[in-house]
């Protein structure tokens, strides 16, 4: 039986007491590190943004884990693997880089270093920072947010930080063409760093056009589980998405990584909050599984820009996998070219690059919203 805690925190301010209480419901903190173990400790630093955007993990968390593992006698050390920016600018800027000082612990930049390989279902040989892969224990901090090509990012999909900078934009055009596809390699990721603990920061979490541009919204609740899966399974459903809604929980059903029925919850009681999916994400609209591939290359959007806000800075450009824009102030899309991977919106320091709702209903979905502004 996979245990998954979920306990409630109105605020960060008792953020320290939430995390220990998550983690002895999973079996105690000593479960996964031990004194002198060197632990990678992975948030999410997607992108320059305050705490208050609920774009990364909050400082108070990495906080409260950091202690925690300072607790144990454990060597921590915070990486990742931003998509703008570096992860010292990030960590400065979000404020994780004030805690980490304040602990004596590193921020490294997983986009250097060496590279290791390891064996995953959709490529043979899958790329992760050797310093993920070397370290003793990983322990997985994810943030609770919308994502417009996966319906949410959770402890799954947080591991793709753990991939070198240019290889993400690689592999995101290799197997970012559905997102099935990339979602096996997510779990493929998983698969090969087998976090020791995922921590889901969820007390604020964000909606609409996630990862990197929604609305935050009150969750008040922090998640943990040894099984990054089963965290997801669980969010998913509290999220009041199906779970064939995110292709990560659903992959890893059909696969038999996880079974909802040997999942069981403990802690707090919380009742599912419908997010506002982000548009064009497979959450957006509802079909049977097995119409989806077909429906999402007749209706998935294309993205667009704005040419009010773009400031040309090339961004997009540089980042996107199928190489579908040319430079300019807004870039040029080639529609043959994309593959409505939505990089250019997720990385867009200006909120320029959109994605619009999906160019006809879904079957049970619901009404369209304007673009905010």
């Amino acid at each position: 039986m996979t245990r998954v805690a979920v306990v409630a925190a109105p605020d960060y301010a008792g953020a320290g007491d939430v995390v220990r209480r998550a983690l002895e419901l999973v079996g105690g903190a000593e479960r996964f590190a031990g004194r002198g173990d060197i632990v990678l400790v992975k948030p999410n630093l997607l992108a320059p943004r305050k705490p208050e955007t609920a774009v990364t993990t909050h400082p108070a968390v990495v906080d409260a884990v950091l202690g925690v593992l300072a607790d144990l006698g454990a060597q921590a050390v915070v990486a990742d693997s931003p998509g703008l920016g570096t992860a010292g600018r990030v960590a400065r800027v979000s404020g994780v880089a004030a805690v980490c000082r304040r602990h004596g612990v590193e921020v490294v930049d997983l986009a250097d270093g060496p590279v290791a390989m390891a064996h995953g279902r959709v490529y043979k040989a899958v790329s992760v920072s050797a310093r993920v892969l070397e370290a003793d224990r990983v322990w997985n901090l994810a943030k609770w947010k919308t994502h417009t090509m996966m319906g949410l990012t959770l402890g799954v999909k947080n591991l793709f930080g753990s991939m070198p900078g240019r290889r993400k934009v690689r592999l995101h055009f290799r197997a970012g063409r559905t997102p099935e596809t990339f979602a096996q390699h997510l779990l493929d990721l998983e698969g090969a760093i087998r976090p020791a603990v995922t921590l889901l920061d969820g007390i604020v979490a964000m909606e609409g056009p996630g990862p990197g541009r929604g609305q935050p919204l009150d969750r008040g609740l922090v998640l943990a589980s040894a099984d990054a899966p089963a965290l997801d399974w669980v969010a998913t459903r509290l999220s009041g998405f199906r779970p064939d809604d995110v292709p990560t929980v659903a992959v890893s059903r059909r696969t038999g990584r996880i079974s909802p029925d040997r999942i069981r919850v403990v802690g707090d009681p919380a009742a599912p909050i419908r997010f506002r999916p982000a548009p064009g994400s497979p959450c957006d609209w509802r079909l049977p599984a097995p119409l989806r591939s077909l429906a999402r290359a007749l209706t998935a959007p294309l993205p667009r820009f704005d040419a009010t806000t773009c400031t040309g800075c090339g961004v997009c450009v540089e980042g996107c996998p199928a190489q579908a824009l040319a430079p300019g102030s807004p870039p040029r899309l080639s529609p043959r070219q994309c593959i409505r991977c939505y990089c250019c919106q997720e990385l867009c320091p200006t909120g320029a690059a959109w994605v619009p709702r999906r160019r006809m209903l879904s079957l049970g979905g619901r009404p369209g919203r304007r673009r905010p502004g």
